[in-house]
Formats: C-alpha cells, structure tokens, sequence
C-alpha cells in the first residue's frame, strides 16, 4: 500500500507539473483568413505595424524590436509605421494589446473603436492582430498569454507564434489547385 501511494502522489506531482506548464504557454486563440489573403501581398507589402496601446512594462518600439515575419516571407522585420503616417491606410499590421473586443473589420477603418492600453508590469496580455490593406481585413488573430513582464524572451516566443499562425504560405481558404499564391 506504502508503494501504491508514493506512485500516485509522484504521477499527481508530475500531472501538476506539466498542468502548469502547460498553462504558462501562449494561446493563438483564433487565426481567420479573407479571400484577400494572397502571400504576393504580404511579401510586397511588408509589415509596417500600426500599434493601439502596447504590452506591459514596455513601448512601441520595444514591442516590435527583434519580431519578424515567417521566414518564406524572408523573415522582414516588423516596423512601427512613421509617426506622421496616417492610421487606417495602406497595407500594414494592426496590433491591439488588451483592446476591448474581438478583430473585425472595423479595425482596418476605425481601430481606435477597440481601444488599446498599457497594463502594469506583470498582467494578463491579450493581442489582437489584424492585417489590413486600407479599410478590408485580409487576415486577423489574437494572442493570451498569462504573467507577462515587459517584452523578453516569453513576449517574442508568443508574439512570433501568432505571426507564424496569421501568415502562412498559402491562404487555407483557397485550394493550392486554384490560385492560392
């Protein structure tokens, strides 16, 4: 019975352990293509982000520092756009972090609607991302992650996998016999 009970206590420390583990990893929640979504676009457009608050404990700047683009993409780095750029125009990446609401969109045309903010150091961070050209949406998601401090290694690791989700080398809603790139 004493070797019964060491067994379950270790598979129950163990269950835990990866429980929490498993828990501190970021989420992609969702990944949603347009039609418009052509990987032509993103290669000639680039990423110049277009950012509505910014994560805890950090700038614009620092929000974007050392992100890229999937590597079919050749791996562009990601650019704030010029500060006398106007919001809502051309091809670029919106970034919302802890907006209220769900990507849709109006982010393309309004997208101080979800209103981006700053937590403190240490917050829930939640990202929503949508790539736009004018006013239409051409590919969105979102991103939670749990205690996020400032714009470290975790920050990078769960910024780069919603990247990597939102552009991929095909448009999954178009047959790759019928044009997808």
């Amino acid at each position: 019975m004493k070797k019964e009970m060491r067994i379950f206590i270790l598979v129950l420390v163990a269950a835990s352990l990866y429980a929490g583990t498993a828990l501190a990893f970021p989420v992609v929640s969702f990944v949603y293509q347009t039609s418009l979504y052509k990987p032509t676009t993103v290669q000639a457009a680039g990423f110049n982000v277009e950012m509505h608050g910014t994560p805890p404990g950090a700038d614009a700047a620092a929000a974007v520092a050392g992100l890229h683009g999937p590597s079919w993409v050749g791996g562009a780095e990601l650019r704030l756009l010029p500060a006398d750029a106007s919001p809502g125009k051309g091809t670029r990446l919106v970034l919302i972090f802890n907006g209220a609401g769900s990507p849709d969109e109006i982010a393309c045309s309004k997208p101080d609607v979800l209103v981006g903010n700053t937590s403190g150091g240490g917050s829930f961070l939640r990202v929503l991302a949508i790539y736009c050209s004018g006013d239409r949406m051409i590919t969105r998601g979102a991103l939670s992650d749990g205690e996020v401090t400032g714009t470290g290694e975790t920050y990078r690791d769960a910024m780069q996998s919603l990247l990597n989700a939102m552009f991929p080398p095909q448009n999954t809603n178009i047959s790759p016999f019928g044009g997808g790139i």
